[in-house]
């Protein structure tokens, strides 16, 4: 029943990228044109199409949970790079249309996620006319929605409680759950039992599905974290396609990636997570931002929208490497040297 699913959904797909291209026409012929667009492509898609935007991903996750299925995850893969390989080469960007089907991807995978419709979609724009701007060798232009959803969401942020070992077992099991089983199975219970600890003590550390929901995420996020090639404090000049290995080398593991998928699409299905989708949405891209430093110098302002940009860009290739396989050493070394040689 899944793979029928899967196969009706990308059937639907792929009529919406058709329609898309038709409507497009011959218009889209300057690199000064995809911002706009793809904005455009990825509301429609996540608002009208919603329920094709959560099969693409639950493909994604089939992959993930067992290698062995992931023929839905490649057709997704291949129709996007048809759509991106089509309408990158009118625009004369045909060596970035793997990169900008990677943003798709990772940007889409985001604005899934509802919180405050006026500033997400604002802030979305903002975050493909960067993606245009990377493309022609500059850094995001300047723009006030995504930093100030970056600023709200830091408010909605649980205050970061002192070291508590007990609770911290308990969010990495909460993640275990999550990666293993799925959100639908990240009990009170289930977790007791993960971290070996009572059923007392974890409701008592977190006593909603919600609490429950964010250690979770927590969890995963530290590990994510705890894998970033590139700490605070680090400025040693490196080459450009050292730079680009840098960010392959801090890609999430499939199991991360499995246990933030679960949790995005749970977050981007259920409203009472509206402030944790807030911090999803915008608290990433850190991490990516100090890769940028290191291939572009301190002395370059890397905004908010850059570092979620290159996280952006990073998701989607983690999806090709662990879903599809068809991510390959050096493929973001262009893009990186395109950045690099077009600072001012």
């Amino acid at each position: 029943m899944l793979d029928a699913a899967q196969a009706d959904a990308i059937a639907s797909a792929r009529a919406w990228c058709e329609a898309q291209q038709e409507a497009i026409g011959k218009a889209a012929i300057s690199p000064d044109m995809l911002g706009p667009l793809l904005a455009c492509l990825i509301d429609d898609w996540c608002e009208m199409q919603r329920g094709l935007a959560f099969a693409w991903r639950e493909g994604q996750l089939m992959a993930l949970r067992d290698p062995d299925r992931c023929w839905a995850a490649r057709q997704w893969d291949q129709m996007w790079q048809a759509f991106f390989d089509q309408l990158c080469a009118g625009m004369g960007l045909s060596e970035f249309a793997t990169l900008t089907a990677w943003f798709f991807d990772g940007a889409s995978g985001l604005h899934i996620l509802r919180w405050r419709r006026p500033l997400d979609r604002s802030a979305l724009e903002e975050l493909c006319n960067g993606w245009a701007a990377w493309l022609g060798g500059k850094l995001a232009p300047q723009g006030g929605w995504f930093d100030t959803g970056q600023r709200d969401a830091q408010m909605l942020a649980a205050t970061p409680e002192p070291s508590d070992s007990v609770a911290e077992t308990i969010a990495n099991a909460a993640a275990q759950v999550v990666a293993e089983s799925g959100v639908t199975a990240l009990t009170h219970r289930a977790v007791a039992a993960a971290a070996n600890v009572t059923l007392g003590t974890v409701s008592y550390k977190f006593r909603t599905s919600a609490d429950l929901m964010r250690a979770a995420f927590d969890g995963i996020y530290r590990r994510m974290q705890s894998r970033s090639p590139v700490r605070l404090g680090e400025s040693a000049a490196m080459t450009m396609e050292e730079v680009a290995a840098l960010a392959e080398q801090g890609a999430p593991s499939r199991a991360d990636m499995l246990g933030s998928g679960e949790l995005c699409i749970a977050t981007a299905r259920n409203p009472a997570f509206q402030p944790f989708a807030a911090q999803l949405r915008y608290l990433r891209g850190r991490g990516s931002a100090r890769i940028l430093e290191r291939a572009l110098g301190r002395d370059q302002a890397i905004s908010p929208v850059d570092g979620a940009i290159l996280s952006a860009v990073l998701g989607g290739r983690g999806q090709a490497c662990n879903s599809t396989g068809r991510a390959s050493p050096g493929d973001l070394a262009p893009l990186i040297q395109r950045l690099a040689s077009g600072r001012t």
